[in-house]
């Protein structure tokens, strides 16, 4: 075959890879630019850093202080007992200091006349706390309240549940102490489930925050038509004539900072045209290799892709959580729609197509918990992978009959389904090199087996960024890439399977929840890949093709791992 199957393999990696360094370089441009001229609410939160960092240092200097002047007053005391003190000497004045960390005011005032300051410190406290009761926060996060000048939309909280066991009533603690102006704000919970243990929990949850003075309205419904997108439509319904502005949307696994509402919607008031802000997610469970792989996959997914196509200006795709959205922005595109199973994606690329825009804030994180079971990984990965084909499917002659956005914008918006394809591309590589340097093409050193492996390992280096082990990585995502091809294939063919929406079930890491886990049986697909790299392994030790008998080797003790994943993983 002249090494052309090589050339076509390189080729595929080269693509990949280029689009990988193209949005690492993009993300790395955008790290320094922000570096030097970053978001409205982070050079806010870095000022304040800086005074705090500058109180404690004048504090700590007025210690310094207040101690040597203390020795000396008692050296001068000494003086004078033995011989007088000299006429019109002065001791070294010894200088109170009360530093005000919410703007970094200093008043100094004598040590001798300490009535002056101790007044001026209770009215400055008085006033603070005439303000933290005004705005609530205000005292921790004056910075950020400042900002908004005492304009303070409506907004709420949807929270958007299905038998969450685990989660469902810390989320709403944990949005209870999200700050706001108490009379602008609603969380809602919008709960389908249908385990009676679970709605007993939410209930009681509810009831506390209610008692609480929190404003928290409990939505059910008697069907769960439309899934996640169809609760989130009803709830919205509920209140549409209450004037709310914003909605910020947590899945019940996710701990919202306090700021999260001022550190966000700021940027949506000074910019009509942004949709949506998402932010980024870190992970409270990273203690397993199936979760360390996630991280890795998923802060590059943040770090790199969100942040490198934000700060371009193209397309990216809500995550579904941990964002705030602009109601008028999901009216304007015609709402949530639960004919995919990513209604985020969807609506981040309908608004996207009428011209609105979008913002990743790479500072304001959002801890949550990463599937610890295999099981339940695969559950959310073949969500994530069928739904954009469903997408595809939907969406593709829209996007070029749109007219809001330009030619190139429509091209990136296929090029960002297309990377999805070539991944599947990289996967079939991977099942396919064996056979064909067996038996179509033997291996034979030159430029198109040159071409190959460079163009190979040059998809892996971009990872390194992250770790070291990140050809560890690149086995446990071809290991599930063959999934990951199936969930691909049933979304473009519209099977039953991918219009099914199954919640990804999470243990709560730090609650005594491991009864919740279940042990899947050996996985068929992957037990069936195991038997097809063993099989191999057989012919290249036949043939002795050492390479490939280390290629089959890893690959088939990888898929027998992965077969029974939930007990090793």
């Amino acid at each position: 075959m002249g090494g052309w199957w090589y050339i076509g393999f390189g080729i595929v990696f080269t693509v990949y890879a280029l689009d990988l360094l193209f949005l690492f370089f993009a993300s790395l441009f955008a790290t320094v630019v922000e570096h030097f001229v970053p978001p409205i609410s982070t050079a806010a939160t870095r000022k304040a850093a800086q005074r705090q960092r500058l109180a404690a240092a004048k504090q700590q200097q007025a210690a310094l202080k207040a101690k040597s002047a203390r020795g000396g007053s008692s050296g001068g005391a000494n003086a004078g007992a033995a011989g007088g003190a000299a006429p019109g000497a002065a001791n070294p004045a010894d200088l109170s200091i009360v530093v005000d960390t919410r703007n970094g005011a200093a008043a100094a005032g004598a040590a001798g006349a300490a009535a002056g300051p101790a007044a001026a410190a209770g009215d400055a406290a008085a006033g603070a706390g005439a303000k933290a009761s005004a705005v609530p926060g205000a005292d921790r996060f004056s910075h950020l309240t400042d900002l908004y000048r005492g304009e303070f939309p409506k907004v709420m909280i949807q929270l958007p549940m299905y038998n969450e066991d685990a989660h469902c009533d810390l989320i709403i603690q944990r949005c209870c102490k999200v700050l706001w102006p108490s009379h602008r704000i609603l969380i809602q919970v919008c709960d389908d489930s249908t385990r009676e243990a679970v709605r007993k929990k939410v209930d009681a949850a509810v009831i506390s925050a209610l008692e609480q003075g929190h404003n928290v309205q409990l939505v059910r419904r008697d069907n769960r038509q439309g899934f996640k997108a169809g609760a989130m439509v009803d709830g919205m319904a509920r209140v549409a004539d209450q004037g709310f502005e914003y909605v910020a949307i947590f899945d019940a696994d996710f701990e919202p900072p306090a700021d999260f509402f001022y550190q966000t919607v700021i940027h949506m008031m000074r910019d009509d045209n942004l949709a949506f802000v998402q932010t980024r997610w870190v992970f409270t469970n990273c203690n397993s290799l199936l979760t360390w792989a996630q991280k890795v996959g998923l802060e590059f997914h943040f770090a790199v892709e969100q942040r490198a196509r934000s700060f371009l200006g193209q397309f990216f795709n809500f995550n579904g959580t941990a964002g705030v959205w602009r109601i008028k922005a999901i009216h304007d595109a015609g709402g949530w729609e639960s004919d995919t199973v990513v209604e985020d994606m969807d609506l981040s690329l309908r608004v996207y197509l009428r011209g609105w825009r979008s913002l990743y804030l790479h500072d304001v994180c959002c801890p949550n918990e990463l599937p610890s079971t295999l099981s339940a990984y695969k559950t959310q990965q073949f969500r994530w992978l069928s739904g954009p084909m469903q997408i595809v499917r939907k969406s593709f002659s829209n996007i070029w009959r749109c007219k809001e956005i330009g030619f190139f914008s429509k091209l990136n918006c296929y090029w960002f389904f297309c990377r999805y394809f070539v991944f599947a591309l990289v996967t079939l590589v991977a099942l396919l090199a064996s056979p064909i340097i067996l038996w179509l093409d033997p291996w034979r050193w030159g430029f198109p087996t040159i071409f190959f492996l460079v163009s190979a390992n040059m998809a892996v280096v971009v990872y390194l960024y992250f770790t070291l082990l990140s050809y560890v990585f690149l086995l446990f995502s071809v290991t599930l890439g063959y999934f990951k091809l199936w969930a691909m294939i049933s979304g473009i063919l519209g099977l039953k399977k991918s219009k099914s929406w199954k919640v990804t079930l999470k243990f709560a890491a730090n609650d005594n929840n491991s009864w919740l886990r279940s042990y899947h049986k050996p996985y068929t697909l992957e037990l069936a890949l195991f038997a097809y790299y063993g099989a191999l392994l057989g012919v290249s030790i036949w043939y002795e093709i050492w390479g490939l008998v280390a290629y089959n080797g890893v690959m088939a003790l990888a898929f027998l791992v992965v077969s029974f994943g939930d007990y090793f993983l």
